[in-house]
């Protein structure tokens, strides 16, 4: 009984004084992290109002013609085997991919775009007819 009184003296003792937090770290007594500074101000230097700071700070505006020029867009690294010419069918070829297949109807595409077989749906390039 003598314990349990202890304890319960201790824990009265806790609620009486508070929680002893030191200010200047975390719940694990890890210290804080300071406080983020800009680098461009000298500590040396006179007070903000000797000096102004967001002039140095802020990045000049970009101009409109560097803003509507983007970068072309990466070319595949992979590349596709060419369909195979039909002599006297223009618009048609063979699949690479399925020689014995029916010819592909291609009329509308351009040469050297890719399309999808339709036998294999694998892509290949429409050849120059």
């Amino acid at each position: 009984m003598k314990k349990l009184f202890g304890v319960v003296a201790l824990a009265g003792s806790i609620l009486a004084t508070g929680c002893q937090h030191n200010p200047g770290t975390d719940d694990n007594g890890t210290p804080a992290p300071l406080p983020q500074t800009n680098a461009t101000t000298n500590p040396a230097a006179p007070g903000p109002e000797a000096t102004n700071t967001a002039e140095t700070t802020t990045p000049p505006a970009p101009t409109t013609e560097e803003t509507t020029q983007t970068p072309p867009p990466p070319k595949p690294a992979t590349s596709f085997p060419m369909g195979i010419v039909i002599p006297g069918k223009k618009g048609f070829c063979k699949s690479p991919y399925a020689e014995y297949a029916e010819p592909v109807d291609v009329r509308g595409y351009p040469p050297g775009t890719q399309v999808r077989c339709p036998y294999t749906n694998k892509i290949f390039i429409v050849p120059p007819t």
